[in-house]
């Protein structure tokens, strides 16, 4: 995985998290991504539908990613993913790197 495709997403942001279990498996994936630290794993190819929002502000921004890697941290009961986008485009992608890199 090459880092720079994947922006990570601070501690200061909340992220809801749900798997979709009856998406379309066969629609485009991003080249480009998001990384998190989580305490549950997912399962690679997972998709799942997150809601992305910052702790002092009302709102999200929402959208779908797909599990291309899931490990756990050395000593700790977390989990690093990396997602790419999934089912979206290129002004959704900008809109939430946007939103992410702002704060």
């Amino acid at each position: 995985m090459k880092p720079n495709h994947y922006t990570e997403i601070p501690a200061n942001f909340t992220l809801n998290l749900e798997v979709l279990a009856d998406y379309d498996i066969h629609k485009h994936i991003s080249a480009r991504g998001i990384t998190f630290i989580h305490p549950n794993p997912f399962d690679v190819s997972a998709i799942i539908k997150v809601s992305l929002k910052m702790i002092s502000l009302t709102g999200s921004v929402d959208f779908l990613v797909k599990v291309l890697k899931c490990t756990r941290s050395e000593g700790e009961k977390l989990y690093e993913l990396h997602c790419n986008f999934y089912d979206t485009n290129a002004e959704k992608e900008d809109e939430v790197l946007g939103f992410i890199k702002s704060f």
